[in-house]
């Protein structure tokens, strides 16, 4: 969807030199991201008024100038498809950006190559439809220089009086001078409003050198007539010429023609020598790129990473090949999360509780009549065979706090090496592991960590998958002698950490302040390393040799308010905060992949701390809210 941080995204993935961009200004002085003066109701819909009995709800078809940037936030410009291009992705739910926050993603994506191309939106035809020319300017050159993208950005716009005054207040600018051509008004007599006082017959019609004569670098017209055409178009009249780029290239200025959305014309336009083209298909220009033997722009990876909790709790029985396999078809999902458990025998299964849970699982039969062991639901893992664990059905209760979570009847808790062929068969040569092996330093109810920790990377490292896994505990000790294990295999640090009230001893089985603030009990959890030596999660989760640090979500939120609630995922309070914040523990070499998160809104605040991904039980709503803000 266009100009939106779903559509940036977008570019970043697919690889392109410049992204081009159009800006409004609010009535509040917000730069914000959008090629309309008018919020355009074939692009953008009314969700509810700010405030109630907002006399200028709705706010669809009203210019946005004259609108609030809580009022043109409050717009869903996701969910309409333009009719004339069907292949548009929706990204319900999106937002108008902040030119900001479009800077912003790209450093997020380290798209440290990616260019800007900010168009100046002045209606200098209609000048009370927009902001003022000098409003315009200021604005815009404040966001890019307090942005720091000032070497990677270029300023056009149709109004060359806006460029000529960028050129005072920004001088460093390279400045793209647009035309539709109808504007400059060539033969008629006076100046054009749109050329910021110059007569383009003064320069006997000549837009090059008269763009020249204010310092801009680029002429950026309109490739040919109609606007939209094609040159395979019946009376098709270009606009842009081999001369006109051969003057302009004589001249110091470089042609880059808009917008140019089929093959046959971006290949004549090639063929004249263009320096650009602006295209709402860069997937097609960069087709045809290829086949001319163009080096094509970098495209960049996702910077977020999507991880399916127990595979997709949220609609199948957790940590089953059903979950998995669910998980696996949304392409946007990039990780599976998985807990481990070893077996009497030695055998790696994957389920997340010590003992069967008898919520989630059901006996079928005894594996041998007989068997004294059985009814197996409510034994211990490692008190059970794989051939006994194996004749439990896990896929056949659902969980009432998952009202969308289907049945898988007969589905049994599977190996970690049958995890790993699901992945195999699926073709899915992107996704990831995050395996966690569950077990606990105060309680001796599974196998010795370290015979725990040997099997579980021994079965990764016989996967051939450990490139692409890493090994997660809340119990440290595990993570440590994974390292000396296999060095391949990164790490990541788990950490469940609350306040006074939730965790007042040691039996609460909190991480890092075992009793919240005695100093004299020391946690368990942290494999012999100790909050209070240093009272810095970064310190101490390097010291535990971690790539990757993930806790619930409260303890990287410094600005997190008071909230009870019985889930704990929704409750903040700003004694669970440990820091340093999530941009510290980054400076520091550390990824941030907090859990788990389920509902949109603490997705949402979660992603505009800016880690580098979450897991959840629900991944397919993570998906979505992850496109929406140009992660997917």
């Amino acid at each position: 969807m266009e100009s939106t941080l779903s559509a940036f995204g977008n570019a970043f993935r697919l690889g392109v030199s410049t992204v081009e961009l159009d800006v409004q200004i609010t009535e509040d002085d917000q730069v914000m991201v959008t090629h309309d003066r008018r919020v355009d109701a074939r692009k953008c819909r009314d969700t509810a008024p700010v405030v109630a009995g907002d006399p200028e709800f709705p706010y669809v078809g009203k210019f946005v100038h004259t609108l609030s940037f809580a009022q043109v936030r409050s717009l869903d410009c996701g969910s309409v498809r333009l009719a004339d291009r069907p292949g548009q992705e929706l990204a319900p739910g999106s937002k108008m950006p902040l030119l900001r926050e479009v800077f912003a993603l790209a450093g997020r994506y380290g798209a440290k190559e990616v260019r800007f191309n900010v168009e100046t939106k002045v209606e200098a035809g209609a000048p009370h439809e927009t902001a003022p020319r000098e409003k315009f300017v200021q604005l815009t050159a404040r966001e890019i220089a307090a942005a720091g993208v000032e070497r990677r950005v270029s300023v056009q716009s149709f109004d060359w009086g806006a460029l000529m005054r960028m050129r005072e207040v920004a001088p460093r600018l390279p400045l793209v001078a647009l035309t539709n051509y109808d504007f400059l008004q060539t033969g008629k007599p006076g100046a054009s409003p749109w050329l910021g006082g110059l007569d383009i017959d003064d320069f006997g019609g000549d837009p090059i050198a008269a763009v020249k004569s204010f310092g801009a670098t680029a002429f950026s017209p309109v490739h040919g007539f109609p606007q939209g055409g094609s040159v395979t178009d019946p009376g098709y009249r270009p606009y842009v010429t081999r001369e006109m780029v051969d003057h302009a290239h004589r001249n110091g200025i470089k042609v880059i023609p808009w917008t140019v959305n089929d093959v046959p014309t971006m290949a004549k336009l090639l063929d004249d020598g263009v320096d650009g083209l602006i295209t709402d298909y860069p997937d097609r220009l960069r087709g045809l790129l290829a086949s001319r033997g163009y080096r094509l722009p970098r495209a960049y990876g996702s910077p977020f990473d999507v991880q399916g909790h127990r595979g997709a709790r949220s609609v199948r029985p957790e940590n089953t090949l059903a979950a998995f396999a669910h998980a696996l078809r949304n392409p946007g999902v990039s990780t599976l999360e998985l807990d481990t458990g070893v077996t009497a025998d030695g055998q790696v299964v994957v389920i997340h509780d010590r003992t069967v849970n008898g919520s989630h699982c059901v006996d079928t039969a005894p594996v041998s009549a007989g068997d004294p062991s059985f009814p197996y639901v409510g034994k211990r893992i490692h008190d059970l065979t794989l051939a006994q664990v194996k004749t439990i059905d896990c896929g056949s209760k659902t969980l009432p706090e998952f009202p969308d979570q289907q049945a898988a009847p007969g589905e049994r808790i599977p190996t970690l090496s049958e995890v790993f062929a699901l992945v195999r068969s699926s073709g899915r040569g992107d996704i990831g592991f995050n395996i966690e092996t569950k077990l606990s330093p105060t309680v001796d109810d599974t196998a010795p960590y370290d015979v725990f920790t040997r099997k579980v990377v021994g079965e990764i490292g016989r996967s051939g998958f450990a490139s692409r896994t890493t090994l997660q505990s809340f119990d440290w000790r595990t993570i440590m002698l994974a390292r000396e294990l296999d060095p391949r295999v990164r790490t990541v640090a788990l950490v469940w950490q609350y306040g006074p009230a939730e965790c007042a001893a040691l039996a609460d089985e909190c991480s890092l302040q075992a009793a919240y603030g005695d100093p004299s009990v020391k946690s368990p959890w942290t494999g012999g390393l100790d909050w209070w030596k240093h009272q810095d999660l970064a310190k101490l989760v390097r010291q535990a040799g971690a790539s990757t640090v993930s806790a619930n979500w409260q303890v990287h939120d410094p600005a997190q308010g008071k909230v009870t609630s019985p889930d704990w995922y929704l409750r903040q309070d700003p004694a669970y905060f440990h820091g340093p914040e999530v941009a510290g523990l980054q400076r520091r070499g550390l990824k941030v992949v907090p859990y788990t998160v389920n509902d949109e809104a603490t997705m949402q605040r979660v992603i505009d701390l800016g880690v580098d991904g979450l897991i959840s039980d629900d991944p397919d709503l993570l998906v979505r809210v992850a496109t929406r803000n140009g992660l997917r």
